[in-house]
């Protein structure tokens, strides 16, 4: 195992990076997103699978019919995925503002998307309908523009553009006093017209100057400075596998890669998703074979780590009751890919006989699929599929309705119950021969009754909030807890929420639990909130089985520390 001083390291390491403002920034822009994204991948299939001019529907369809139909997907697409970067830039401006806890984050928000459309050219070349030369065009805004290809704009823009203008708004020496007879109201408003003004004007020279020095516009250096290499880096095999590799170990040792990895991996996988998603639209061949659902697709069945496969393997071949149990327990969560009971419950972490597949499985997987693709024996992905689809069905929709990425989804979750299998039964023999099953057994049982017998019923109204990387497993946790609460007469409120409603939420809170995955940001969280409440880590073992009544009991004497 690793050495105690260089696993600390890399948790700090871990926790700095998953605190730091802008990557947390991202992160929760980017989840806001999902569902417009998941909107899109949707009307992708329905217009160009089961819309089809050359498909069985549209056999039975008039032809004004069908563009009538198609044309409701096609204004959809318009207001989702070709306004991506739009939304990003509001929704990561208003992140960072609001994490830096400035009084009206609507107003850096706003600054930024003046800044996006600032950096924007004022001449287009486009190509009208039915001509074959292009013209240039002035006043108009190309999809191409505020659609995944600009996502990378957004983000600088975003940034850069929310820093300075509440480093202006925080300068004294930057603002203008109108002296203590003017209203609070407008003098406050006067004094953001004037950081407006200074962060607009700012950018709009930068954009000038750079246009006269290079020729070229701001975007057009940062696609191909930043985007293009990125992209290339991540949708390239051995950068992808480096990265997952990195994904997958760090969960082994308990650090959610969410906040680190994630940030770096997803923005330019995102693109290239969308790049797929445009090219399927017009007939073309999608340029990538790796884009972000290829990840979830076929190294996150049941979660990191495939470890649906795992819990394949244990109902097949173990020879521990509680592990068939706890497979039973844990397998509804695990086909829909929450699969933090598993890593943190039976364990995965710190656990070298099973972290092993965990780490080095999906590699095996995306490899696979990878060259599978290549060579035409499945289709590439051209839907976007959040991560929470089932298994098969994520295959059939990701790609575009073709079943033979189903059939590989199947053979790879196979051979993931073959490589787990060996691991498996040397970690039960392991434990058999130990006797550490039992052992722990009755240490859980001896301190879930001390609790019950020693801690009195409450009768004061508290709040308890579960959080976690998305407020998906500890959803499935608050309801336990909530459903025990209330058979026992404790007048709890408990519900979940993901990391970045924290700001909103903690308020209300009379004690945060996190999901373990998020226990190394324990002192972080604590530090955000300024400690108004009680914040700890959730049992992994409690957390593991769903057991929202030994929880709750645990939770009683948290209210007074």
């Amino acid at each position: 195992m690793m050495g105690s001083a260089t696993l600390q390291k890399i948790t700090d390491i871990s926790q700095k990076m998953a605190s730091e403002i802008h990557l947390r920034s991202l992160r929760d822009s980017f989840i806001i997103t999902v569902p417009f994204l998941v909107l899109a991948g949707l009307f992708i299939m329905v217009n160009y699978v089961f819309l089809d001019p050359k498909g069985w529907i549209a056999s039975s369809l008039t032809s004004e019919t069908l563009t009538s139909l198609r044309s409701v997907g096609d204004r959809i697409l318009n207001g989702t995925m070709n306004i991506l970067s739009l939304m990003l830039v509001i929704l990561i401006s208003w992140n960072i503002a609001t994490k830096r806890k400035f009084a009206t984050p609507v107003i850096p928000a706003m600054v930024s998307l003046a800044v996006f459309l600032v950096l924007m050219p004022n001449t287009l070349t486009l190509v009208p309908v039915g001509a074959e030369r292009a013209v240039e065009v002035n006043g108009v805004i190309s999809y191409g523009l505020t659609n995944a290809g600009g996502v990378f704009v957004a983000i600088l823009a975003a940034v850069l553009a929310t820093d300075l203008f509440l480093w202006i708004s925080n300068s004294k020496r930057l603002q203008i006093r109108l002296g203590d007879d003017v209203p609070p109201m407008v003098a406050q408003s006067f004094q953001s017209m004037f950081s407006i003004m200074l962060t607009v004007l700012a950018f709009a020279i930068v954009a000038v100057a750079v246009h006269g020095i290079f020729h070229m516009e701001v975007n057009e250096i940062i696609q191909k400075a930043i985007q293009a290499p990125l992209v290339h880096l991540t949708t390239n095999l051995p950068g992808f596998l480096t990265l997952t590799t990195l994904t997958n170990l760090l969960f082994s040792l308990g650090i959610h890669p969410s906040g680190i990895i994630n940030p770096i991996l997803e923005p330019p996988l995102l693109v290239a998703m969308q790049e797929n998603m445009a090219a399927f639209a017009k007939g073309e061949v999608p340029p990538h074979i790796i884009v972000l659902p290829f990840r979830d697709l076929y190294g996150h069945m049941g979660g990191t780590g495939t470890t649906l496969a795992l819990l394949i393997a244990l109902f097949l071949r173990s020879k521990m009751s509680s592990h068939k149990k706890f497979a039973r327990t844990v397998l509804a969560p695990g086909i829909f890919n929450i699969n933090e009971p598993v890593i943190f419950g039976f364990p995965v972490l710190y656990n070298p006989l099973i972290m092993i597949p965990f780490v080095i499985y999906p590699q095996i997987n995306f490899i696979i699929a990878y060259f599978a693709t290549q060579w035409g024996m499945v289709s590439k992905i051209v839907a976007y599929v959040p991560w929470s689809v089932p298994p098969l069905l994520s295959g059939w929709l990701g790609s575009g309705g073709d079943f033979r990425n189903v059939i590989l989804q199947i053979l790879l979750l196979m051979l993931g119950v073959m490589i787990y299998l060996p691991f498996l039964a040397a970690y039960e023999r392991s434990l058999l021969s130990a006797k550490k099953q039992k052992l722990v057994n009755e240490i859980a049982e001896n301190a879930q009754i001390g609790i019950a017998a020693s801690e009195p019923k409450t009768q004061t109204a508290k709040t308890i909030i579960l959080m976690c990387n998305e407020g998906m497993s500890t959803s499935i946790m608050a309801r336990k807890m909530s459903q025990f609460a209330q058979s026992a007469g404790y007048p709890f409120t408990i519900y979940a929420i993901n990391v970045g409603r924290l700001q909103e939420e903690y308020q209300k809170a009379d004690l945060i639990l996190l999901g373990p995955q998020l226990g190394y940001m324990r002192e972080s969280i604590c530090e955000e909130i300024g400690n108004r409440c009680p914040v700890q880590p959730l049992d992994a073992g409690y957390f593991s089985k769903l057991d929202g009544k030994a929880a709750v009991l645990a939770a009683l004497p948290l209210f007074n520390s």
